[in-house]
């Protein structure tokens, strides 16, 4: 069904983001000043408003002893050759995680391209946080059905919510991939939430899930993908390698990795990568970004002082975890 005018099922952004499909990835926010806050630990950081996260394979797997990938070194230097040499950076301010419950109000999603198609409402209250950056994801949390809602280029106005693109699970089952050739609110089909780092799992002391990580655009697989994934967002690669790291890989920080003297927001992010890893999950302009989300009353929290040590790291300190059967995009 890839044409023209189709490279995945919300190619009609392309024109406008130039960037492909249902991606754009994360958009560097302005650097907030203050110290961090102080962490309060909850007994339970495994859930979040009394819903799990998607409990079980994949987000949750502790990979520290996971096999490395035997092309690791060869997918690692194909982005670097392609242009990927920067640092990581936190998308801080940007998102905002809605809650909803059992009186929230229930709108269709009107889509804004025939391709992609919300088989379900979403809950919705006029006052929910939409990404004031160009993505303009949007993300509900239904705490008593425990369901995740996402969307990407999410408008709302006059009573009537659109999107290009978005998907919804279950918080209490595992995360299941979506069918070949389906983008979620990233190309990628993952789930932003699952990867996102949340206040919350600051406020428990630690990360326990995979980050999702936004490559820097054109250094990726224009249409591999392995699973958890579902789709890509069809960017040419501008590398010369056949070593093209696909969508869904799932990387890992060297446990040599050194966090002496860095602080302790950094410190917690540096440790899930360590212990859980990164999943690529979609592409932006220029920087290979980590999704970050204020707290529920959309104070941002984060320390950008303390964050802004993550562009230490490069590609070159993380090793490709055995990859799953390579998969194509229609």
């Amino acid at each position: 069904m890839r044409d023209t005018l189709r490279l995945s099922y919300c190619t009609a952004l392309a024109a406008s983001l130039a960037l492909g499909a249902c991606s754009g990835g994360v958009t560097p926010a302005v650097s907030p000043a203050g110290a961090p806050h102080g962490a309060l630990l909850r007994p339970n950081s495994t859930t979040f408003y009394g819903c799990p996260s998607f409990k079980g394979h994949p987000y949750d797997d502790v990979i520290t002893n996971a096999r490395v990938d035997k092309h690791s070194a060869d997918y690692i230097n194909s982005m670097i050759q392609a242009g990927n040499t920067a640092g990581f950076y936190a998308s801080i301010g940007n998102e905002q995680i809605n809650l909803a419950d059992k009186n929230t109000p229930l709108l269709t999603v009107q889509p804004k391209v025939k391709f992609h198609q919300f088989p379900v409402p979403y809950p919705w209250l006029s006052n929910f946080f939409i990404e004031p950056t160009s993505d303009h994801h949007a993300v509900v949390v239904q705490t008593q059905s425990c369901r995740v809602y996402e969307s990407y280029g999410t408008t709302y106005a006059s009573g009537s919510l659109g999107a290009y693109c978005g998907a919804n699970w279950k918080l209490r089952g595992h995360f299941k991939a979506m069918p070949p050739g389906t983008p979620s609110a990233m190309a990628s089909g993952l789930s932003l939430f699952a990867g996102m780092v949340r206040w919350e799992d600051y406020q428990s002391g630690a990360i326990t899930h995979a980050l999702d990580w936004t490559a820097i655009a054109h250094t990726v697989s224009e249409d591999g993908f392995v699973k958890p994934a579902s789709d890509t967002d069809h960017l040419a690669f501008y590398g010369s390698s056949a070593y093209q790291l696909p969508y869904g890989a799932r990387l890992r920080l060297k446990a040599s990795f050194d966090t002496s003297g860095l602080g302790p927001q950094a410190t917690m992010v540096i440790d899930a990568m360590k212990t859980y890893g990164i999943y690529l999950a979609d592409t932006g302009t220029s920087s290979n970004g980590l999704y970050f989300s204020n707290e529920e009353n959309g104070e941002n929290p984060w320390s950008w002082s303390d964050l802004s040590a993550l562009d230490q790291i490069k590609l070159s300190d993380f090793d490709v975890i055995k990859l799953p059967k390579l998969q194509s995009a229609p």
